[in-house]
């Protein structure tokens, strides 16, 4: 029904404007305004109190109308004007989400998983032991290694033992070297001198005795002539009996005394033997002295062999080192075999249950610091001017009512499409120009609803252009830094719970 019908119905003709047969019949309806008659000379028939009150109806219309039309007209202009002030004051951008560090922890050793002690949305702390593969065959690798050290080591102490036997004995026999040909030359010495003496002896002995027996032999050549002259004399009877018997004495003595001269001669050439023996005593003593010296070169050749050992030493202990490394590489690796937590945080995932095989980096559990959440916009590349570190946000998240605040901590050296799996090729000749984004991280101000800030969540943002803050800016960047700068490693959790 329209607005004039709704008029018409709303007020109802005089009773005068209808035809008689319908005068007695119609009866006034609820909400209908009942008109009096009027004079014959009314042209319009309505009483003047209808009229005004018409003419109000008509004004409130209009009034009405014209309200409604401004309060439009000044929502239009209001939202327009927030437009234009947050068009030409800030940047903004719904391609936002919250987002943190999520760490994805897998074994370092592939098998058989044993526990896993955690659930998602369990809070964690640092050095916990979250998750473990089956540590049999580690363990039994690792005892196989402990033997092969102890082996090495016991071959080691049986080396060194040697070595110090040999730098004890080498010294002694040495010296026990040194007399023996210290003593070998005495001796050869003495047999020299010795050999000396004896030759000027026998030399001496023969001349003395060629020397007597030459001069036996002349007087006995002497007193044969005097016994021949008087033996003459003695038969010519020139001479008397008495001295031819004084001349055979003598010649008979000087005949003993010549054998006795020739038999000191030959008693002398005899002991020349002893020449030749005392020379062939020489000869033992220079030989024995030639052994002592190849003994002393011998034991001298004890710093080669201690020189040798040394190196036996050396090597041994190589091997000791090299399974105490083997053996170490080994521990390690069984604890490798436990997930530990690297830093306090929140399990958000969990991939694998006890009994489920775990590939080599295969990840069982993912878990996040909820210390270190922030938002990262990514913002059009026309939208940036303006936008500096530490300039103020307005952050609405699609699943927390309300906004809250932040501040830009960096804005990224490089757009998103750099590190696209399929990369930009415009060598073809064909080109779309696409407005690249840029990341931008924004800090998000701690305040009641912090607590329900989650990686993933959906977030429209405002940034505030100005000049910014860098000094808090880089601030914060440091503290977001040195908050995902170091984790626990399974090596630093000593033992562990097992």
């Amino acid at each position: 029904m329209s607005q004039t019908e709704q008029t018409n119905a709303s007020v109802s003709p005089a009773p005068s404007d209808l035809p008689e047969p319908m005068l007695e019949k119609q009866a006034p309806r609820e909400g209908t305004i009942v008109l009096d008659p009027v004079p014959a000379g009314n042209s319009t028939g309505l009483t003047l109190p209808v009229r005004k009150a018409l003419i109000d109806r008509r004004w409130l219309a209009r009034w009405g109308i014209w309200s409604v039309g401004i309060l439009g007209v000044a929502i239009g202009a209001g939202v327009l004007a927030d437009f234009a002030y947050y068009r030409f004051t800030k940047s903004m951008t719904n391609d936002a989400f919250v987002e943190s560090h999520i760490v994805h922890l897998a074994p370092q050793e592939a098998g058989i998983l044993t526990r896993v002690l955690v659930e998602e949305r369990d809070a964690i702390k640092a050095g916990q032991v979250l998750a473990e593969i089956d540590p049999v065959p580690l363990q039994r690798a690792v005892e196989e290694a402990q033997a092969k050290r102890k082996v090495a080591e016991a071959t080691l102490r049986l080396e060194e033992a040697t070595l110090d036997r040999l730098e004890r004995e080498h010294p002694r026999r040495v010296a026990v070297a040194e007399k023996e040909l210290a003593s070998a030359d005495a001796a050869y010495e003495e047999s020299s001198a010795m050999l000396k003496m004896t030759v000027q002896d026998v030399d001496k002995a023969v001349n003395e005795a060629k020397a007597d027996a030459a001069a036996v032999q002349a007087a006995l050549t002497n007193a044969k002539e005097e016994f021949d002259r008087y033996t003459k004399l003695f038969a010519d009877r020139s001479a008397p009996e008495r001295k031819l018997q004084d001349m055979t004495r003598e010649y008979r003595a000087a005949q003993a005394k010549a054998e006795s001269a020739k038999a000191k001669v030959e008693r002398a050439e005899v002991d020349r033997g002893q020449v030749e023996v005392a020379r062939r005593s020489l000869d033992q003593k220079d030989r024995a002295r030639e052994k002592a010296k190849e003994s002393l070169r011998l034991a001298e050749l004890g710093d080669l062999e201690i020189e040798v050992q040394k190196h036996q030493v050396q090597l041994r202990r190589d091997e000791v080192e090299q399974a105490a490394r083997t053996e170490a590489t080994v521990a390690t690796r069984l604890q490798n075999a436990r997930i530990v937590a690297p830093f306090d945080g929140v399990v958000v995932r969990r991939y694998r249950n006890p009994g489920d095989h775990a590939p080599l980096g295969s990840p069982v559990l993912s878990v996040y610091d909820p210390e270190l959440i922030y938002v990262t916009a990514y913002l059009e590349e026309d939208r940036l001017e303006g936008v500096a570190p530490g300039n103020r946000v307005r952050i609405w998240v699609d699943a927390i009512p309300g906004a809250m605040d932040g501040r830009v901590v960096w804005i990224g050296q490089a757009t998103g499409a750099n590190f696209s799996l399929l990369p930009r090729d415009v060598t073809s000749g064909e080109f779309t120009k696409v407005t690249q984004r840029v990341p931008v991280r924004i800090a998000v101000d701690r305040g009641p609803r912090w607590g329900q800030l989650r990686p993933g969540l959906s977030v429209t943002v405002a940034i505030s252009h100005g000049p910014g803050d860098p000094e808090w800016a880089a601030a914060e960047a440091e503290r977001q830094r040195h908050r995902g700068q170091f984790g626990v490693s399974p090596t630093a959790v000593l033992g562990g719970e097992r």
